[in-house]
């Protein structure tokens, strides 16, 4: 796993307006949360979460995903199971045996960010919806100035013997 100790304003998004979430179905075993919306110390742009009411079902975590500073990529949406194995975490990832819902489907206009959300846990459906949100993104400056000051000095000694002619 990448170091997290990343430079600040690196072209990262750096937090989230305007959130919203249609939701056209959640399972009534699950209440959903909305986050921070601000990129924290453990470098996470943490969105919603959607957590169990009932002890013993996975939880999942919505997180803006814009990549690391070698590999820069545009910001998606993905969706983390937690509260499982490292197996069932597989299946999640990879939408296999019933698990689905870690990537998201974004709108094909550019400058939208509407993402379509669909998660399913061994074969029942847990949450369908969109999620919409604006992106600030953190840019660093370096600014560098230089100066310098010339002086010219004249002494004039006050009991000076120079006369004029």
């Amino acid at each position: 796993m990448a170091s997290k100790d990343w430079p600040r304003g690196r072209g990262e998004a750096a937090q989230l307006s305007n959130l919203k979430i249609a939701t056209q179905f959640i399972d009534p075993d699950y209440e959903l949360q909305e986050e921070d919306l601000t990129r924290g110390d453990t470098r996470y742009l943490k969105v919603f979460s959607l957590i169990p009411k009932t002890q013993g079902r996975p939880s999942f975590h919505a997180r803006v995903d814009d990549g690391t500073p070698e590999k820069w990529k545009d910001p998606e949406l993905d969706i983390d199971i937690r509260g499982v194995s490292e197996v069932v975490e597989g299946d999640f990832n990879a939408k296999r045996n019933g698990y689905s819902g870690h990537r998201t489907k974004r709108s094909p206009t550019r400058n939208e960010r509407i993402f379509d959300v669909e998660i399913t846990a061994q074969y029942v459906r847990v949450f369908q919806g969109q999620v919409f949100f604006n992106v600030t993104f953190s840019e660093s400056l370096t600014a560098r100035a230089d100066s310098a000051v010339t002086a010219n000095a004249n002494v004039i000694r006050a009991n000076s013997t120079d006369t004029e002619s």
